[in-house]
């Protein structure tokens, strides 16, 4: 495809998909929800995928090469992003609060997604 923001769009609602979830009121959230699971699991596994989609959408369907300096940024900015809707968390009014165990699942899971996505690019480049 010769327009790049197409492979972006996903990283980018998921990105919208996160910052919806982890900053709407706990009713609107957990309504007709019945199973428990950890949120560090839950935090974990939307940075992982955030960042695996990020990837994907920049190196174009893994057809070209990032450098160490975009993963990194990804990376960092995934950090900076979540520590940020910690703290969004903290002074907002919803029933939410900040806990530093979810931003390192976080920063795990976007660390996590580079890995997965390293090893991607290998195999279907």
């Amino acid at each position: 495809m010769s327009n790049p923001w197409i492979y972006r769009a996903p990283a980018i609602g998921w990105g919208f998909f996160i910052l919806y979830a982890c900053l709407a009121p706990v009713e609107a959230i957990s309504a007709g929800i019945d199973f428990e699971i950890s949120d560090k699991v839950v935090h974990f596994t939307f940075y992982l995928v955030w960042v695996v989609l990020l990837y994907f959408g920049s190196s174009r369907g893994y057809r070209k090469s990032l450098s160490y300096g975009k993963i990194l940024f990804y990376w960092s900015s995934a950090m900076v992003i979540g520590v940020i809707v910690e703290y969004l968390q903290m002074w907002m009014a919803v029933g939410r609060s900040a806990e530093v165990l979810d931003a390192m699942a976080n920063s795990a899971g976007a660390v996590s997604g580079i890995i997965i996505s390293r090893v991607l690019h290998r195999i279907l480049a």
